[in-house]
């Protein structure tokens, strides 16, 4: 209505050549305005005095500004909300000075990546972004784009001398995955989905439907259950001896999961590992067996007993963590423990499936803190020669499936027998899991295996019967370690 206004205008006052010049320059001086008008209304609302970002309120201006531009040529506006994993964590350990300068440098970084029209917003210790001019249907390229945007923090973040690294959840929401119209319902779509992102583990990426917040309500039923159960002492360590087998001194004890559930009763790993990966929270629960197993050794320190390992399991989610290293450093010397006395178990399937890099630095990083590295349920999958070097393992544990029956099954024994030749000429140690019987026991002692594990020896327990167990097998004030005894 305004251009044929001021074209008339300019004909009644001054003719056909003003007509002429009002239709040549206004059209391209609109379109000027039209781009300078997102600055215009960004121009009063109130921005991050570290990161420079724009807030909340001027992601949402600008989001409700760039809709119907971007519906005019068929496009669509999406927003992507970015939590960076375990923020909080990352101040206690290091401090303010170090949690600030990860969000301004993950501003400049994010700032770098995108285009020119794209919008960068910090919400609290989170971002969002939004991104104009999006086509529709395009969730798979921005499933792309966010893998790509995680990339930027491959790079480690300094302050001083200390560096750690970070990873990125992200939530994604575009206007065709939210029903209400409006940059709020965008945004808040977007947030949602970055939630369920942290919960299924850090780097995770999830994209925003309509149904998503009613159809995991029982999910998050059980999460908060789970994460109930973790904060108040549910879910706890147990504790299974390693011995040698000649003359069975202890060279260790595995740190296992038990949860002491209020109507259940005791439960096994295997009933709610599963849920604890679904629910998001296996990094929660390796931080509580980590603190409980390195707690242990202090205890059987300050009795008297002479223990030199503890053996924690963590999962390819929790070696995805590339401030994993950091955290068990940290937590080792907060316990006064020496890095070698902690052992780290991974799976077989993990470093045979895995050619991640950040599982591979990870473990790096374990081992050159001087953290040992055991590769658990071994002979169930496929390890190269090149893997066990890559992730620097330094014993192999024979997995039970492997061990049963050994004493009187041929095939077993030469299965047994390849693999201990095989850690043999690696120069790295085997254990022998799941030995139940004495016999057995002799089996693997003709085969030179020199460290087992299992009922024979003794059930996991809780710390207290660990005391028990090992003032019975070798007490305190007499100068030997613990010996082995079977167990019924």
């Amino acid at each position: 209505m305004l251009f044929p206004l001021l074209s008339l205008a300019a004909f009644w006052f001054g003719g056909e050549m003003a007509l002429v010049a009002v239709a040549v320059a206004l059209p391209p001086l609109w379109a000027l305005a039209t781009q300078l008008r997102p600055r215009t209304v960004l121009a009063t609302v109130d921005r991050d005095a570290l990161t420079g970002a724009v807030m909340r309120d001027g992601l949402i201006a600008w989001a409700d500004h760039q809709i119907p531009l971007a519906e005019k040529i068929n496009k669509e506006v999406a927003i992507l909300a970015l939590n960076i994993d375990d923020i909080d964590a990352l101040e206690e350990r290091f401090g303010r000075p170090m949690r600030d300068s990860v969000l301004e440098e993950t501003a400049a970084r994010l700032r770098a990546f995108l285009r020119d029209d794209d919008m960068v917003a910090r919400i609290g210790t989170s971002f969002a972004i939004g991104l104009s001019n999006v086509r529709s249907p395009e969730t798979e390229n921005l499933l792309q784009l966010s893998r790509r945007m995680q990339s930027v923090f491959d790079e480690p973040f300094c302050e001083g001398p200390t560096r750690t690294y970070c990873s990125v959840s992200i939530g994604i929401a575009s206007q065709c995955h939210v029903k209400g119209k409006g940059a709020v319902n965008l945004l808040t779509g977007a947030q949602r989905a970055a939630e369920l992102a942290a919960q299924a583990g850090p780097g995770s990426v999830r994209v925003y439907s309509d149904g998503l917040s009613s159809s995991r309500s029982t999910e998050r039923d059980q999460a908060r259950e789970i994460s109930n159960a973790l904060e108040n002492g549910e879910i706890f360590a147990w504790f299974q001896p390693q011995t040698t087998t000649d003359d069975g001194d202890v060279t260790g004890f595995e740190a296992l999961a038990r949860w002491d559930h209020p109507e259940r009763g005791l439960i096994a790993p295997g009933s709610f590992l599963n849920d604890v990966e679904r629910a998001g929270l296996s990094q929660r629960l390796a931080e509580v067996i980590l603190k409980q197993s390195l707690t242990a050794l202090n205890a059987w320190d300050a009795a008297g007993f002479d223990v030199p390992t503890i053996s924690v399991n963590f999962s390819s989610e929790e070696l995805r963590n590339p401030r994993l290293p950091d955290y068990v450093r940290w937590e080792l010397d907060r316990h006064g423990i020496a890095p070698e006395r902690l052992v780290v178990e991974v799976l077989e399937s993990v470093v045979a499936e895995s050619s991640e890099d950040v599982i591979s630095r990870t473990l790096n990083q374990l081992s050159r803190i001087g953290c040992r590295i055991d590769l658990d349920d071994f002979g169930t999958g496929y390890t190269s020669f090149i893997n066990i070097r890559r992730f620097n393992v330094g014993r192999i544990k024979i997995d039970r499936s492997l061990v049963s029956q050994l004493d009187n099954d041929e095939e077993q024994h030469r299965m047994v027998a390849a693999l201990l030749a095989f850690s043999d000429k690696l120069g790295i140690k085997a254990l022998a899991e799941g030995v139940e019987t004495e016999t057995e026991i002799e089996a693997l002692r003709a085969l030179h295996c020199e460290e087992i594990q299992g009922y024979v020896v003794a059930r996991p327990m809780p710390l207290g019967e660990t005391l028990l167990w090992l003032e019975e097998t070798a007490p305190p004030d007499q100068d030997q370690q613990p010996r082995l005894r079977s167990v019924t």
